[in-house]
């Protein structure tokens, strides 16, 4: 299969820190990587420059064989982002957002396309509330639904489980589980290690900006055992 991500040498620094260096990343269309790490290890750092959102200082990127920051509005249409920052308007209600988002994207879904992609993340009752009250976890459930309206190839999640209570967690890894076996391709930062290689075929573990480990995603819970020296 050809690769959709392809990076040699890939590093970013800000000032004199090196955020991420010498990163090689082969990822495959339909491919599903777990990035793990501890906190400031890289992983949003290599998501926002998958994403475009940040221009390499060192190495090459493509992603779909374009420069990300360079064809931002290329690559973008090959991906969604799921991050920290959720860019959701208070005042609307969550209904009124995905119908936002659909005319933004140009999807013509109806009022009943869209009370269905709220049940898929379990807001199908709070379809007319303000997004303003609105719990963190229903937020981030709320960017998965409006993700289904951009169609990726890739999906980008960074902690996506965070935020969120067992049953909401169960119900978003089942959402990821749907979308991944449609074909699309993941790329999840994550700790809950045991829930996320579930998810993932490969694991990609990262070490103060540069990759310590990479393989199967089932091996790597030792792997990490072993570098901690337990």
């Amino acid at each position: 299969m050809a690769n959709l991500i392809h990076a040699r040498g890939l590093g970013i620094r800000f000032g004199l820190h090196w955020a991420l260096a010498h990163v090689d990343l082969d990822f495959e269309a339909g491919g599903r990587l777990l990035l793990a790490g501890a906190n400031g290890s890289g992983k949003t750092t290599l998501l926002r420059l998958i994403a475009g959102l940040r221009r390499p200082t060192e190495g090459e990127l493509t992603v779909g064989g374009r420069r990300p920051f360079e064809d931002r509005a290329g690559a973008r249409r090959e991906l969604s982002l799921v991050s920290h920052h959720d860019y959701l308007y208070d005042r609307l209600t969550a209904m009124e957002t995905l119908r936002l988002w659909s005319d933004l994207c140009d999807a013509g879904s109806n009022r009943g396309r869209l009370a269905d992609l709220l049940d898929e993340v379990g807001l199908e009752a709070a379809a007319d509330r303000q997004v303003g009250g609105f719990s963190a976890g229903m937020r981030k459930r709320l960017i998965l639904a409006r993700c289904r309206l951009e169609n990726p190839r890739l999906l980008l999640l960074d902690e996506p489980f965070a935020a969120l209570d067992p049953e909401g967690q169960t119900l978003v890894e089942r959402w990821i589980e749907r979308f991944a076996e449609g074909g699309g391709s993941l790329i999840v930062a994550s700790h809950a290690i045991e829930r996320a290689s579930r998810l993932c075929r490969q694991a990609l573990l990262l070490e103060q900006g540069q990759a310590a480990w990479h393989g199967e995603a089932a091996g790597l819970d030792a792997a990490w055992r072993r570098r901690l020296g337990q």
